[in-house]
């Protein structure tokens, strides 16, 4: 019988082993890679599309833009999400939108406050299946996830043709 490390090498050697091997490191070496941040930036915003679903789109719409299924029945028509950077000169209002979430600040004008504050149904533990953050972290992290998926959302005010 041949000694385990001389079957390991021979097949790690062989062609299948190396062909494998080649086509799950390619897309590393022909892709630039993105930064660290990034990645995790993408990876809290495709979270906070989830949270999305589950808390804003029956006001905000499945696209963000204000027209959810029960938009109609509130006495404050709900905020086109996708417009934010636009109404705020392109930039993208990260703390004012996570202080509205997290209800610690009001919109300008609405009078009476329609919109759960969100911070509060965050902080319990049935909105989280991971039992190792406290409540005001799970709802830091939650809160997060909708800012970065909302910024992702936004649009670009498209310059006025001639």
């Amino acid at each position: 019988m041949k000694p385990v490390t001389e079957r390991r090498t021979r097949i790690l050697n062989h062609p299948s082993c190396l062909l494998l091997a080649s086509l799950i490191l390619l897309p590393e070496v022909a892709a630039p890679a993105a930064t660290e941040p990034e990645v995790h930036e993408g990876f809290l915003a495709a979270k906070g599309r989830v949270t999305y679903r589950v808390y804003c789109a029956n006001c905000h719409g499945s696209d963000a833009q204000g027209r959810g299924n029960i938009a109609k029945f509130l006495t404050v028509e709900p905020t086109d999400l996708t417009r934010l950077s636009e109404k705020n000169d392109g930039e993208f209002p990260a703390e004012h939108v996570r202080r509205v979430i997290d209800g610690l600040e009001e919109v300008a004008g609405h009078g009476r406050r329609e919109m759960p504050i969100w911070g509060d149904v965050f902080k319990t533990p049935l909105v989280s299946s991971s039992g190792d953050e406290g409540d005001e972290e799970r709802a830091k992290n939650k809160i997060r996830e909708l800012v970065l998926y909302l910024k992702s959302l936004q649009k670009v005010r498209q310059a006025d043709s001639p």
